[in-house]
């Protein structure tokens, strides 16, 4: 595997990508915000301007908006599973005697469970056999049943699939289940509540460049969605994935959504195989550019940001969070991908940190340099 970072660019034109309002729902994507900003609790998560940063790569401005105090949850999910969560709820007419499930390397069992317990139903996840201890009790937290499968992701997807076919069960996930597709497209709903936050918090001089993280895509999406559908030409938007895992990138070269062979990396929650089918027809239109990076750059941002290697102080982002502004940094210091992205001295941009620190203990042996730390 080369250590090169990758770029791939929009090839669609200005007039083929205005098509993007046929493909998402604008009317949703409010229902989403004006009911999320309801909930309990509910607080805009902080951008935080990393002066010493900006200054050190030559821009107007470097903010980081950090997902870490997004409610109890600490990571962008709790905004789309537990929202189409109660929506399908609401469709069955009642929040008791429903079990939630999901599979999860983390964050989305967090959420899921986190949201059942808010709503008053059950919680099921399914874990990889590898993902760690502190991961899982930080679910059994909210009060959810947490089982153990042999084999990777994949393989505890087939388990939670399997076991939202049973009686008083509710697959929520990403992708599009048992062929229904109102789950999977209320959770990205959710997700665009992030991007509202951005538009408000930074008016009235927006980032010119958005880094975003994409794993299947999802949030990437929801944040496409947002902007776009409001008339926002800018900013650029820039997808960031580990080497290991450039589904995305890889589809947006190719104009259509394509199937990767998916290796390891310490951005753990973004190895996926392909874009998710409800997100990719909005990436593909939204989308202004995909990063892939490889997993040295994000350790070594990963390290800086726990360390206050950019002054402020720690930045409270784990290992996948650290994906968009590690793209941030790379993007940057490369001067022919700068240049490709129209970066300059009067940029001003933006990382989403999609995470807090989901595991101090495995955060330490990573920033410590052990690299086959259980994730």
């Amino acid at each position: 595997m080369t250590e090169a970072i990758l770029l791939a660019s929009n090839p669609l034109t200005v007039r083929e990508r205005s098509a993007l309002s046929r493909v998402t729902d604008g009317a949703a994507l409010r229902l989403a915000a004006e009911t999320i900003t309801r909930w309990p609790g509910y607080a805009p998560t902080p951008l935080t301007a990393l002066l010493g940063l900006a200054s050190r790569l030559g821009v107007a401005r470097v903010q980081v908006k950090l997902e870490s105090y997004r409610f109890e949850v600490g990571s962008f999910k709790a905004l789309g599973p537990p929202y189409a969560l109660e929506c399908e709820l609401r469709r069955r007419g009642t929040t008791r005697h429903w079990t939630a499930v999901a599979a999860t390397s983390g964050n989305h069992g967090r959420a899921l469970a986190w949201g059942a317990q808010r709503l008053g139903a059950r919680a099921l996840i399914f874990m990889p056999a590898h993902v760690s201890a502190g991961r899982e009790a930080a679910i059994r937290a909210f009060g959810a049943e947490v089982l153990r499968v042999d084999g990777d992701f994949d393989a505890a997807a087939a388990a939670a699939a399997e076991a939202g076919t049973r009686p008083g069960h509710i697959l929520v996930a990403d992708l599009p289940v048992e062929g229904r597709l109102d789950i999977a497209r209320e959770t990205l709903h959710g997700y665009s509540v992030l991007a509202d936050e951005i538009v408000a918090q930074t008016a009235p001089e927006p980032p010119t460049h958005l880094f975003v993280a994409a794993g299947n895509g999802s949030l990437a999406a929801a944040t496409c969605a947002r902007l776009r559908l409001e008339g926002h030409a800018t900013p650029l938007i820039c997808t960031v994935e580990p080497l290991a895992s450039d589904a995305v990138r890889r589809s947006l070269a190719a104009g259509r959504a394509i199937e990767t062979a998916s290796g390891m990396s310490l951005m753990d929650g973004l190895i996926v195989g392909a874009p998710s089918p409800i997100a990719w027809p909005i990436l593909h239109l939204g989308l202004d550019a995909a990063l892939a990076i490889p997993d040295r750059m994000a350790r070594a941002t990963l390290r800086e940001a726990a360390t206050s290697g950019w002054g402020g102080g720690a930045l409270p982002i784990g290992e996948t969070g650290i994906a968009s502004l590690a793209g941030l940094v790379a993007a940057v210091e490369d001067p022919l991908i700068a240049r490709s992205l129209g970066i300059d001295g009067a940029s001003r941009l933006l990382a989403i940190a999609c995470e807090g620190v989901t595991d101090a203990a495995v955060l330490a042996t990573i920033i410590g340099g052990q690299e086959d730390a259980s994730i």
